[in-house]
């Protein structure tokens, strides 16, 4: 790796891969492509259910690109609106689901790239991402493993966001101090406030989040709603 002076570390879900949207409401707009009856509630809770099968199984494995994680994840959420009889086995579109969403994300991050290869000029690029595993695999699929100097995933480390370790982790193997680095990401609960008290300067990505974003955000140093923003700040 090429020392530079500065640092810039990003999320990676929901940061480079929708612009700011929470997965979540990427799902749900799919289903409700094919299913409009689905609730609000419901649809959550098999987002939710959907989450905690794949940390009870950890069937997603180190070769599984993002399309292979998709058709997991949409499989298993398909599971909990059937197995509630909320819709039947007929009613389940797991390959479509799964292709629209591998496609919006392929789209998101080939338009990240320029970015990164400009902000790599400057910088070292870092990514830290709560991810199952196969984040190497997924990154190489859409291009973009070149692009960063060092990669931190939770499953690998043990550690999760919002953890502060995990993020001091990174800082280390990047060789940056705390206050040479500037982390980019969709949560501020998970990416912003961590980082701040560890004394990184901080943007925070504002888009659609899991839950009603906060008003009072002290912890980010700068606020877009876009990630190709991030140009007009670094």
């Amino acid at each position: 790796m090429e020392k530079k002076d500065k640092t810039v570390i990003f999320d990676y879900g929901a940061t480079l891969d929708t612009n700011g949207v929470h997965w979540y409401h990427i799902f749900a707009n799919e289903h409700l492509k094919h299913n409009p009856f689905l609730t609000d509630e419901q649809m959550r809770d098999a987002y939710v259910y959907g989450e905690r099968q794949i940390a009870a199984t950890r069937n997603i494995e180190s070769m599984h690109n993002f399309l292979d994680t998709l058709l997991i994840k949409v499989a298993f959420q398909y599971d909990y609106l059937q197995n509630g009889g909320i819709i039947t086995k007929e009613q389940r579109r797991t390959e479509q689901i799964s292709d629209a969403c591998y496609n919006l994300a392929k789209q998101n991050t080939q338009k990240v790239r320029p970015l990164l290869e400009q902000l790599a000029a400057n910088y070292n690029i870092g990514l830290v991402s709560n991810f199952y595993g196969n984040l190497d695999e997924v990154l190489k699929d859409f291009n973009l493993r070149d692009c960063f100097d060092d990669v931190v995933e939770s499953a690998a480390v043990g550690i999760s966001k919002p953890d502060k370790r995990l993020w001091q982790y990174a800082l280390e193997r990047l060789h940056t101090k705390a206050e040479d680095a500037t982390v980019i990401g969709d949560s501020y609960k998970k990416d912003i406030m961590p980082t701040k008290q560890l004394g990184c300067s901080t943007i925070w990505l504002k888009g659609k989040g899991w839950k009603d974003n906060p008003t009072n955000t002290p912890f980010a140093d700068a606020i877009i709603t876009d990630i190709m923003q991030v140009s007009n700040i670094l």
